[in-house]
């Protein structure tokens, strides 16, 4: 297998943006009376916003009609623009470095909307990617494996000419589905057992060596 083409994942992967989603989560279902834990976000991480707001009232025991779901999601979004304070991983923008001096294609594929990404990254850095795929793009999204397939035909290469960067389940089980080699790192998730689909976990970004992965068998 020749790697032609690294797949990054957004939250948790490229940004540091994880804190301030479960905060404004947080802030959107104190009015229920109901506790969101950190890690009731992480698993759900990568799907559309209004899917996670759903699971995660359906975990905390509440039935929420479609028009409350979608209002807390607005809610939340609004929320989060005000409150963040995210920054690219250093390791993240290094490894992005090491990729161009590669001349390795490079996709973003994440269930994020572009109006969230461009204020913690900025334009100029969404111009390192070849291939930008966000939630609102596609029919089915994350653990559908629809994201990375589209990012794959998009960047015209093969599913297993492909590595996908990833910390969550969900994005996880999208590119596995995909047919695509997946890292994940520990970034958010440090149980591994939530991880175990992944071809190989390791820390951060800052573990994974490129020239190590480009020829594999």
């Amino acid at each position: 297998m020749t790697i032609k083409a690294v797949l990054f994942d957004f939250d948790g992967v490229i940004a540091d943006t994880l804190t301030y989603h479960v905060q404004a989560w947080k802030k959107v279902f104190d009015k229920y009376k109901v506790k969101i834990f950190p890690e009731d976000v992480y698993l759900l991480e990568g799907r559309l916003a209004d899917d996670i707001c759903r699971l995660l009232a359906e975990k905390k025991g509440l039935s929420l009609d479609d028009p409350t779901i979608t209002n807390l999601t607005k809610q939340k979004r609004a929320i989060y623009n005000q409150i963040t304070k995210a920054k690219v991983y250093p390791a993240t923008r290094n490894l992005i470095k090491d990729l161009e001096r590669a001349s390795l294609k490079k996709a973003l594929v994440t269930g994020s909307i572009i109006r969230n990404i461009e204020p913690v990254v900025g334009k100029d850095f969404l111009l390192n990617f070849d291939v930008i795929i966000t939630g609102d793009q596609v029919t089915h999204n994350k653990p559908h494996p629809e994201p990375y397939l589209m990012a794959a035909i998009k960047l015209k290469v093969e599913p297993d000419e492909c590595i996908v960067v990833e910390n969550a389940p969900s994005g996880i089980k999208s590119a596995k589905q995909a047919g695509m080699f997946c890292i994940a790192i520990r970034t958010t998730i440090k149980n591994e057992n939530y991880l175990k689909e992944a071809d190989l976990i390791v820390e951060d970004t800052s573990r994974i060596a490129i020239e190590e992965l480009i020829c594999k068998d």
